[in-house]
């Protein structure tokens, strides 16, 4: 992550945590993280476990952050990841597209959803063609898409 990134991220949670802090209610989360500090805490065991590869554990932490902080276009984005690392590729473009929503600027997110779709589209035509005569209108023209689409996400 870039400097900028992270020094809009951390403004991002300050400004939520002065807000939350304001109100008259205190966040609760699953995790019984009841206090400001705990949120940024299991932030910071969400990252490490993320840049870890501690899939499991990273999916469980980015979930809580996610219903105690939704505004915050990251934790969709590492979600997503998380989800097509476990092979659940329509549930990541969806967290994809949610951390598009929070963030039109994000073009990890916009990049990511739109490689998760080509693979997507690519298994569809390698399907039609397992299954399809190859004397069908339609296989060459899927054989050819099924090439290009395979040549971009390869490059």
């Amino acid at each position: 992550m870039n400097m900028h990134k992270l020094i809009q991220h951390i403004l991002s949670i300050t400004i939520v945590l002065v807000v939350n802090g304001c109100s008259s209610t205190n966040i609760k989360n699953d995790n019984n993280a009841g206090t400001d500090k705990d949120l940024l805490q299991l932030r910071t065991e969400a990252d490490q476990a993320y840049q870890n590869n501690d899939l499991q554990l990273s999916e469980q932490h980015y979930e809580t952050l996610i219903k105690e902080l939704p505004e915050e276009a990251l934790h969709w984005f590492r979600l997503g990841n998380i989800y097509v690392r476990t092979n659940r590729p329509y549930a990541a473009m969806n967290l994809y597209r949610e951390a598009v929503i929070r963030d039109p600027k994000f073009a990890k997110a916009w990049y990511n959803l739109g490689v998760v779709q080509l693979k997507q589209t690519a298994f569809s035509l390698n399907e039609m063609l397992i299954y399809t005569d190859k004397t069908d209108p339609l296989y060459e023209k899927a054989e050819t898409m099924l090439n290009e689409i395979t040549n971009i996400i390869q490059e």
